[in-house]
């Protein structure tokens, strides 16, 4: 077992629920143009934001931003924070650190373009229970019919609970892994269709990938006594030699909330739905209503959520891990003739191709343009993260 203790930082989230409940909408009459406010703020004195959108279909995560809003912040004492719009259904500001309080009570206020006003309910800042380490353990390939034989590692963590203010706790994970693409001569046909070689500061061949898991992990800690709770389990990483996440270095950074019980039960239903549908909701809750309410019109269905809760966080990672076959696809990407093509236009174009050798023969051919340039994989940068 590898364990790797680090310090977590503190933060805080915005949670709400006073009218949450679910919603099966009718396939036949699936409502779009409904306003939707994702608010999920913490109380780190650090730039924050909320996105405000309308739904184009609820069964889809995609939405139309909605531009020109006024969105404030509101404490239960009076204290107020604008959040200006930053681009387009954005709206955001730097939360200072006078304006979070431990204990009190917030809620958010949105005014559209049209003059309809909208309020969450008031939700109070809990405090965040520390998180001890962070760890991982291998899983060997497991042998069962008409599943995978992938083995792979898990995370863990270890946190204390000993405070009754934070008994329902929830969980973000965000994956981190570094990418190599074989060593290739890498070449651009060109939109002046000029065949071309990728110099080295245009071949890129090391990245790093990062990704929101998007698996739901959520606790209630009544049935539990205060202490030091051990081995709290994440997801499964397995090692699958296409992904290279286990190859080189991959990290994940766990964040711990504080939320109410309201933010907790509407959690779980949107686990729920996650697993009953095959995807999560993630821009829009289609299932479950919202806890922001319509001030002058409380029969306006509203998706999204607002809440507020203390956060932490802490960072692990795993190399050079034994007892898995953790190995390069020596083919990844390798170019293989597929014989005479058509006329290329220049629509089709720019085009990208690789030399590489097997067995001593050359062999040159079209490539996708990640076989020559990683970046070109969702969320992937070729500049090295600071904490790598």
């Amino acid at each position: 077992m590898h364990r790797v203790l680090l310090s977590g930082a503190f933060l805080v989230v915005f949670l709400f629920s006073g009218c949450v409940e679910r919603y099966t909408p009718d396939e036949d009459n699936l409502e779009t143009g409904l306003l939707v406010i994702n608010a999920h703020l913490t109380d780190e004195a650090a730039f924050q934001e909320i996105e405000v959108s309308r739904s184009v279909a609820l069964l889809f995560s995609k939405a139309d931003p909605v531009s020109g809003c006024l969105v404030e912040v509101q404490r239960e004492d009076g204290a107020s924070l604008d959040l200006p719009e930053q681009r387009t259904g954005r709206y955001g500001t730097r939360f200072p650190d006078e304006f979070l309080v431990t204990g009190s009570a917030y809620r958010i206020r949105v005014t559209t373009p049209d003059g309809r006003e909208y309020e969450s309910d008031f939700d109070r800042l809990h405090p965040a229970p520390d998180i001890d380490s962070i760890y991982y353990e291998v899983e060997p390939a497991t042998h069962r019919p008409g599943y995978d034989t992938l083995g792979g590692i898990r995370f863990f963590i270890d946190f204390t609970y000993e405070d009754d203010a934070y008994e329902f706790i929830r969980w973000e994970l965000t994956e981190t892994y570094e990418f190599h693409n074989p060593d290739m001569e890498g070449y651009i046909l060109d939109v002046d269709r000029r065949m071309k070689p990728l110099t080295d500061t245009n071949n890129f061949r090391v990245c790093y990938i990062t990704n929101r898991l998007t698996d739901i992990h959520s606790m209630s800690m009544r049935t539990l006594n205060f202490g030091t709770y051990i081995k709290k389990p994440f997801s499964f990483v397995p090692y699958v030699q296409m992904d290279q996440k286990l190859l080189h270095q991959y990290s994940l950074l766990v964040r711990q909330y504080a939320i109410s019980e309201a933010a907790y039960h509407y959690w779980n239903e949107l686990r729920k739905t996650s697993q009953e549908q095959g995807f999560l909701f993630d821009r829009q809750p289609a299932l479950l209503a919202s806890n922001i309410c319509n001030v002058n019109d409380p029969g306006e269905r509203v998706l999204g959520f607002f809440s507020m809760s203390g956060k932490k966080e802490i960072r692990g990672f795993a190399r050079d891990i034994e007892g898995i076959d953790v190995s390069f696809y020596a083919w990844y990407c390798f170019p293989v003739s597929r014989g005479p093509s058509g006329p290329v236009s220049r629509a089709d174009l720019p085009k990208y191709y690789a030399r590489a050798w097997r067995d001593g023969q050359s062999s040159f051919a079209e490539v996708n343009k990640h076989c020559v340039d990683c970046r070109a994989y969702d969320n992937s940068t070729h500049i090295k993260p600071e904490y790598w």
